[in-house]
């Protein structure tokens, strides 16, 4: 098991590397490892651009798309351990009852509820028992009981895990499970950390939404980890509301009768399979929320899962992580009121790339694989035309994906007053707006629909031109004004850095620690990071080290590995030079290639990577972290610090 890391963590030596290399006297990267090595990386482009294209971009579809392995599994009972223990919480207070969303707020559908029971790591363990599992290691499971919820969600206080370990999520009736890998826990954490170190609610981890009011955490270990080295436990859950009738995975028929089911409008039904139901809960109060989002199209149609929806519904990573989808949740036929059999959900989350109150904008990549058959739509960063006709697909009150048809009428000025209401000038210049104010002419928006797209609908296509941050229509009030925040103020505040070309689609560099040699382990290859985790215990998985590009583009810099056969260790240099030098005079070192990109110079989107030379093994130390690199330099003499080896980026 490891212990996620924290600034205050200890600084192994990194490998053997030649003093000699030292004397050539370059400003390169130099790093130096155990491990085996895969041939092989996933492409990614890499160009980088210098500022906004504008225009227009057309909505793809992919023809093929990646397995997801966090798909729900069939569930089979009697290969699961039974439960050796039960946590029952009471009814949820009468005071906690769901009320109609206010305007420019998500609709919330869950609270959170402490469980007293389980205070530490400790207290879960002894409640476990642990029986052999055909695989050879360990399981055991727990049960959770909130009474009459609609389902629940598990919150997980997560400090150490073995990354092969399998969590398993399922209901006393399913016939599914969700299963996530210790691996998958960890990164989680780590993009959380990243962001926020200090603060403890990063190292929580929201388990998929599971039907009904009781849920089942099924643990099973690898051979060889023992269940005192179990560090996480479950201080909360988020109990779920929806109506006697309808749980939430079927919360059909709740929003207002005008509204149109989008399976009434073939026209809209390509928009609306790139459009996502959002589940999201709050780490602090286990409190959970619905929203609306949307994928987006890059000019490159390069297929990242880059996602649209609201500042107000996510507002930073902790909850980002948090974030379950319902792809393709629409009526099976026009007017029917039943859930299509196409509807699919999705676990994961989603890294933060951008977030904004100014247009009330949030720019997610999501971590999962969308499913097969949806719609990266296009967008337009154009100065629209007011009176255009414009539309609009979301999940009002969580129901069945609708539509909604209306005009532009004016740019107009939103702020936030307070926490929770903001106000609107409406027939403003577009230099002063930075939202458009609509009407519809049929259906409207709700509370769940926060975060959902406006469309320009111009020669047949539709095209993404604003998120929803609220308004005043209703079914009882259908000419309500609506406001959407402007794409094309966020597109050039921050968004054509990733959706001008496929470069922006960064792949993280792993990192593990020898335990054996006291050495750290980089690989950009998601292959070679799960062959090493599944056949080198000796090598504990410490997830996202940074991020960097796997081809190459302009203005990036080759990161060359080389494989000391003589040690078993590996060396790393960003300078062609020290390459060349290497292969020449080294004969142990076999020549590996580029194993990923980066830059020698910042240039405001990237982090400089911190280099220490250990004077006792001959090794190098690098970190992105200034405040770990200002550790290392009070704590450890015989580390010398060499300065920046090269700049990389701490998100994709």
């Amino acid at each position: 098991m490891r212990q996620i890391p924290t600034v205050s963590c200890r600084i192994p030596a990194l490998g053997h590397v030649f003093r000699s290399l030292i004397a050539v006297g370059l400003a390169v990267s130099l790093a130096a490892c155990g491990g085996s090595d895969i041939a092989g990386q996933s492409a990614l482009v890499s160009a980088a651009s210098a500022g906004p294209l504008g225009g227009q971009v057309e909505s793809f579809t992919p023809e093929r798309v990646s397995a997801d392995e966090r798909a729900a599994v069939p569930l089979v009972r009697a290969e699961r351990p039974q439960p050796s223990a039960s946590i029952v919480l009471g009814q949820l207070g009468s005071e906690k009852a769901l009320a109609r969303a206010a305007m420019g707020q998500p609709q919330q559908i869950g609270f959170g509820r402490v469980i007293g029971e389980l205070k530490s790591p400790q207290d879960l363990a002894k409640r476990l028992t642990w029986t052999p599992s055909s695989s050879g290691g360990l399981q055991a499971a727990m049960r959770f009981v909130s009474t009459q919820a609609a389902g629940s969600r598990l919150a997980l206080q997560v400090t150490d895990l073995d990354p092969r370990t399998q969590l398993r999520f399922y209901g006393k009736n399913a016939t599914v499970l969700t299963q996530v890998s210790g691996r998958e826990v960890l990164d989680t954490i780590y993009r959380n950390l990243a962001v926020d170190p200090g603060n403890p609610l990063s190292r929580i981890y929201f388990g998929p939404y599971v039907e009904g009011d009781d849920v089942t955490l099924d643990i099973e270990l690898p051979a060889g980890v023992s269940p005192e080295a179990v560090g996480f436990y479950v201080p909360r859950l988020s109990h779920l509301l929806a109506s006697p009738t309808a749980e939430l995975m079927l919360k059909i028929g709740e929003s207002g009768s005008c509204q149109v089911d989008v399976a009434c409008r073939s026209d809209w039904m390509s928009t609306a399979n790139g459009v996502a139901r959002m589940l999201y809960s709050r780490p602090d109060t286990g409190s959970s929320y619905l929203c609306t989002g949307t994928l987006l199209n890059d000019r490159a149609s390069s297929g990242t899962p880059y996602f649209l929806t609201a500042n107000h519904c996510i507002a930073d990573q902790a909850s980002a992580s948090t974030l379950q989808t319902f792809w393709f949740y629409r009526a099976s036929a026009c007017g029917s009121g039943a859930l299509s059999a196409s509807s699919q959900t999705r676990v994961g989350g989603g890294t933060l790339l951008y977030t904004s109150t100014t247009t009330d904008t949030t720019f997610l990549r999501l971590n999962s694989t969308p499913p097969a058959g949806v719609s990266f739509n296009g967008w337009s960063s154009n100065l629209m035309t007011m009176g255009s006709d414009v539309g609009g697909v979301h999940h009002p009150k969580g129901d069945l994906q609708k539509v909604s048809l209306g005009q532009a009428l004016s740019f107009a000025s939103c702020a936030a007053s307070d926490g929770s209401a903001f106000s609107c000038f409406v027939n403003v210049s577009s230099d002063a707006g930075n939202y458009l104010q609509v009407n519809w002419s049929s259906g409207v928006t709700e509370g769940g629909s926060s975060g959902s797209a406006l469309y320009l609908t111009s020669g047949g296509n539709h095209y993404l031109v604003g998120q929803l941050r609220g308004g005043v229509s209703s079914c009882t009030n259908p000419t309500g004004s609506e406001f959407y925040g402007r794409f094309d103020v966020a597109y050039r505040a921050a968004l054509y850095q990733w959706l001008d070309n496929a470069s922006a689609a960064r792949t993280p560099i792993y990192r593990f620690y020898n335990t054996a040699t006291g050495a750290h382990f980089f690989t950009a290859n998601s292959a070679e990071r799960d062959y090493v985790i599944a056949t080198y215990p000796q090598f504990k998985y410490e997830s996202e080290a940074f991020y960097a590009y796997a081809s190459a583009g302009t203005g990036l810099t080759a990161v060359y590995r080389f494989f000391n056969t003589k040690t078993g260790t590996h060396f790393f240099t960003a300078n062609s030079a020290e390459r060349d030098y290497v292969i020449a005079t080294y004969p142990v070192f076999n020549y590996e290639g580029a194993v990923w990109y980066a830059k020698t110079a910042a240039d405001g989107t990237n982090s400089p990577l911190f280099r220490f030379f250990n004077t006792s093994t001959g090794a190098h130390f690098y970190t992105m972290n200034q405040a770990e690199r200002d550790y290392v330099i009070a704590t450890y003499p015989v580390f010398n610090y060499e300065g920046t080896a090269y700049y990389a980026w701490t998100t994709r």
